[in-house]
């Protein structure tokens, strides 16, 4: 997630608000949730009306969906729970600020990159006797998803409980694959086929330059291969080695195909494909919502290009989490919230809705999107076919490395102003010294 608020986590986009999220799906027909019939403990029967204090960015989400999926299903369930929405989206209510005015919060919603913001503040608590308290069954959830919640803290404990993730995919425009007769994109293709395709497209025609391929930020294509960027134990920068090359060769032989030289990266890259529409494929996040106003473009969707040493796997988790804090008087109750959230029910509403869930199953699957008129008769079962990679620790310097591996480090190589290994050992000396930096404050 870069620090100018361009992140790539779920919360930077959702359906509804051109915000953007996924999960990868499992197998299995999805029996309901356990925890939508807890263990009646006499604690959980307690019906005395609560009111809970819910810390949660306002902005990560789409119109209506914080009612649709959390206040109301809660409401409908346990009337006698009330969320109060702290906003820590806005300055004055930040966790830190929260946490220095002694405001804590019974839930906490982060996201796995930015998970070190609870941590920091103290807000997290193991939550696995809860979890256990309560019946909860976390087979029912994706494994890579919960699994991740305990690396990105680098705690071997539960802190919290996703609900919601990206999904990768390429997009393509089939009237440029038209235009130059070259055949569509098909799901399973390794990163060489979509360069092989890339440059069958790009040319100028009728005055006009088309690029063929896009591949995003450096540090998104690395996280396929799970490179991290900051070593979380020592604190220093991990981007000089032979995974980042690897990811930086495979960027260069991209920008280097004639005509596909100047790269956009982020909204500019939306904006080529989008509006422009000069751009043939681009990678990455889901983006389904963008679709919504793209009126007139002949568009579909296929698996997230592979390396082949990670078969079926697309970019690190980003997910969000739902946290119960360590200071809560309403713990049973503050779960009650999660199980919610989490239950068949509503994890079929959002499926249904496009935004993905962490609830796995055929079921799932077959209902994604059916609720969304302009995605029927899409390939969207592509979203399914790979499992997100684990990702790395996170660290407090993530958003920093983000900024130093986004266009400044990779921008040298596409001009030929420097050689990948000195790109590398540049761009880790310009990290290692900003950490320093942050260190000494």
């Amino acid at each position: 997630m870069n620090a100018s608020g361009k992140i790539c986590l779920l919360g930077a986009l959702s359906l509804a608000a051109a915000s953007l999220s996924g999960c990868a799906g499992g197998q299995g027909k999805p029996a309901g949730i356990t925890a939508d019939d807890p263990a009646k403990s006499a604690s959980q029967q307690n019906t005395a009306p609560v009111t809970l204090k819910f810390a949660i960015s306002k902005g990560w989400l789409g119109k209506g969906e914080l009612e649709k999926y959390i206040i109301d299903p809660v409401k409908k369930k346990y009337p006698h729970i009330t969320l109060e929405i702290i906003d820590t989206g806005a300055k004055e209510t930040t966790l830190e600020k929260l946490a220095i005015a002694g405001q804590t919060p019974d839930l906490v919603m982060t996201a796995n990159p930015l998970i070190h913001r609870i941590t920091t503040v103290d807000f997290h608590d193991n939550m696995e006797p809860l979890i256990k308290k309560q019946g909860f069954d976390l087979s029912k959830l994706n494994k890579v998803a919960v699994d991740s919640v305990k690396i990105a803290s680098g705690l071997d404990y539960l802190i919290g409980i996703p609900w919601t993730m990206h999904f990768d995919a390429l997009y393509f425009n089939k009237d440029l694959f038209d235009r130059f007769g070259v055949a569509y994109p098909k799901d399973g293709m390794m990163w060489d086929d979509a360069v092989a395709l890339a440059r069958k497209l790009t040319r100028e025609d009728g005055g006009v330059k088309y690029r063929g391929l896009e591949p995003d930020y450096s540090f998104r294509v690395a996280s396929e291969l799970g490179l991290g960027m900051v070593d979380p134990r020592l604190e220093r920068a991990t981007i000089n080695n032979d995974g980042w090359k690897k990811v930086f060769e495979l960027l260069k032989t991209i920008y280097a195909i004639p005509g596909n030289g100047e790269y956009k990266l982020g909204a500019a890259a939306e904006t080529q494909f989008f509006k422009q529409r000069n751009l043939a494929m681009l990678p990455g996040l889901n983006r389904l919502p963008l679709f919504k106003d793209a009126e007139g473009l002949n568009w579909d969707m296929v698996q997230y290009p592979q390396f082949k040493e990670a078969p079926n796997t697309s970019m690190g988790v980003d997910e969000w989490i739902l946290h119960v804090t360590k200071q809560s008087k309403y713990k049973d109750q503050a779960f009650q919230v999660i199980a919610t959230v989490v239950s068949e029910e509503v994890q079929l509403d959002m499926a249904r809705n496009a935004r993905f869930p962490v609830l796995t199953g055929k079921t799932v699957e077959e209902q994604f999107g059916k609720e969304v008129a302009y995605l029927q008769g899409k390939n969207l079962k592509a979203a399914f076919l790979s499992q997100p990679a684990k990702p790395s620790p996170v660290t407090k310097y993530g958003e920093e490395a983000q900024k130093v591996m986004g266009g400044p480090a990779i921008g040298p190589v596409v001009k030929g102003e420097k050689d990948i290994n000195t790109a590398l050992r540049d761009a880790e000396e310009t990290l290692n010294k900003a950490i320093d930096q942050m260190k000494a404050k």
